[in-house]
């Protein structure tokens, strides 16, 4: 009875390692393709993925950045809204299983500061503080990753562009309302910038921060 429960025992855990090197092979794949920005053959894999390994954190987080990137790359409103409502659902339950994983925090923010562009702005400002505490926490733990600076320049940047009237709703969310600053905007973009010269949304919500700061000759660069 022992040998044969050491037999079985052994049989199990050899499928199990099986199981995992094509489980690494197959996000590998998935990986190489989201690099290679072909995301509707990488949303075909992850979804076969995740048909089998639904609470799977990381093929939950693959599929919201798949999502997100799809939302981003169209021109059509309903397209790009459907996919950012899809891609918020995929890393809300990947942030549930494992909220301390830094590229489930990461992509967490970047997808929940899409979903407000189209809220109230009550809404946008209720949330602002939370998007901001993420962000931090995310540099924290990714301190080479410039997609949470990004974050932060344009958090920066919407709070600093509010008028009196939304100020004023603000003061009456919070005791103490959220402040932005161009200058800190500026920080967190040319950090971003610095860490990836190539990401065109950057160069826009810093050329756009230049202009606040009357620095024409800058923007005029960037948008160049």
């Amino acid at each position: 009875i022992h040998s044969s429960l050491k037999t079985y025992i052994f049989y199990i855990a050899v499928i199990a390692i099986k199981v995992t090197i094509i489980f690494s092979q197959d996000l590998k794949s998935v990986d190489q393709k989201l690099y290679d920005m072909q995301f509707m053959e990488a949303k075909i894999e992850l979804q076969q993925l995740n048909d089998n390994y639904p609470n799977d954190y990381k093929i939950l987080t693959r599929l919201s950045i798949v999502h997100h990137y799809i939302g981003e790359k169209t021109n059509v409103k309903k397209i790009e809204t459907e996919n950012t409502d899809i891609a918020y659902e995929y890393i809300s339950k990947a942030y549930q299983l494992n909220q301390n994983d830094p590229q489930v925090l990461k992509w967490y923010t970047v997808i929940l500061g899409k979903t407000i562009e189209n809220e109230n702005l009550r809404s946008q400002i209720e949330l602002s503080k939370k998007i901001e505490k993420f962000a931090l926490q995310v540099i924290n733990k990714l301190p080479d990753d410039e997609f949470c600076y990004n974050i932060l320049g344009q958090w920066h940047f919407r709070l600093a562009s509010l008028g009196p009237a939304s100020r004023r709703i603000a003061s009456l969310i919070f005791s103490e309302p959220p402040v932005g600053s161009f200058e800190k905007a500026k920080f967190y973009l040319e950090k971003s910038i610095k860490i990836n010269p190539n990401y065109i949304g950057t160069h826009f919500w810093l050329g756009m921060t230049y202009i606040k700061l009357n620095q024409y000759e800058k923007a005029k660069y960037i948008f160049e």
